[in-house]
């Protein structure tokens, strides 16, 4: 088997470990072929595609949190290439969402021994990829507050959260498609196609990965019974709280510009943002 691990040489906190030496230790008395490439940004999406083009891997196995997993199933769409994951980022949801372990040698059996499992992605605005979860407003800012704080890790999400929370402001919102037309306040819309974010929260408790759906996710008001529900997740929402429209397409529009993320990477403010489903469009290994 040809193997092609993308490590993100920035993810995680500082006392990260060497994933490049890990892999080929892992593999020093092995049968099987490795291949190690850095990504270090945007621009490394195109190598990437190349490296993929020229090397003919079996599989491809991202290597650090979500915005790595995301930017490496942005090369694999639509192919018949399976995406490994081993989790090494300061949030690594979509592997927790796949059951990945967080330990490198029983991730590592997942990527050589694990099945595939065929799985949704939705598109934004004709250019983005959501294979998490994306959304406008408050989780959005914690992601750009992260970004900016300087502190990678658990540490950084925590300090991120305490200024985030001072700063949070609600929304007025518009969400259409051809079953509902809705006008909210919201503190929160999430695009959600898979179940929980990185930290444990559950924020969208009945999703499935395979169903060609996604889920509108709008936080009305921030109660900290709810937040209890979403990290213990043993009761249904309240819907005059948290209210979950299920859809294959939606258009969702702000009066004033709302924070936006994607798979924990942050894009700026935006006031329209259009999503439709792209049904079985990964193959990735899970246990």
């Amino acid at each position: 088997m040809r193997l092609l691990f993308v490590i993100n040489p920035v993810s995680g906190g500082k006392k990260k470990a060497d994933h490049g030496t890990l892999i080929r230790n892992f593999f020093k008395d092995r049968e099987e072929t490795i291949e190690i490439c850095k990504f270090e940004g945007p621009a490394s999406g195109q190598e990437l595609k190349k490296k993929i083009r020229h090397w003919h891997p079996d599989r491809v196995v991202a290597v650090g949190g979500d915005g790595t997993v995301k930017a490496v199933a942005e090369q694999l769409l639509h192919t018949r290439l399976p995406m490994g994951i081993i989790p090494a980022g300061s949030a690594n949801g979509m592997a927790t969402e796949l059951s990945v372990p967080e330990n490198f040698e029983q991730a590592m059996q997942v990527v050589l021994e694990g099945k595939i499992q065929v799985i949704d992605a939705i598109r934004i605005n004709q250019q983005e990829i959501c294979i998490h979860l994306g959304d406008l407003g408050l989780n959005a800012l914690l992601v750009k507050n992260f970004e900016q704080g300087g502190t990678r890790g658990k540490l950084g999400y925590a300090l991120s959260s305490f200024k985030t929370l001072w700063q949070r402001q609600s929304m007025q919102v518009e969400i259409r498609n051809a079953q509902v037309s809705l006008s909210r306040v919201a503190f929160m819309i999430v695009l959600a196609n898979a179940r929980r974010y990185g930290t444990g929260v559950s924020i969208n408790p009945d999703g499935n990965l395979s169903d060609g759906l996604f889920e509108v996710v709008v936080i009305r008001r921030l109660s900290l019974w709810e937040l209890l529900k979403m990290i213990r997740q043993f009761k249904p929402f309240d819907p005059k709280k948290t209210e979950v429209i299920q859809a294959d397409q939606v258009t969702i529009s702000t009066r004033r510009k709302a924070h936006f993320q994607v798979d924990g990477e942050y894009l700026g403010k935006v006031k329209n943002v259009k999503a439709e489903i792209m049904a079985k469009a990964l193959q990735v290994m899970v246990p």
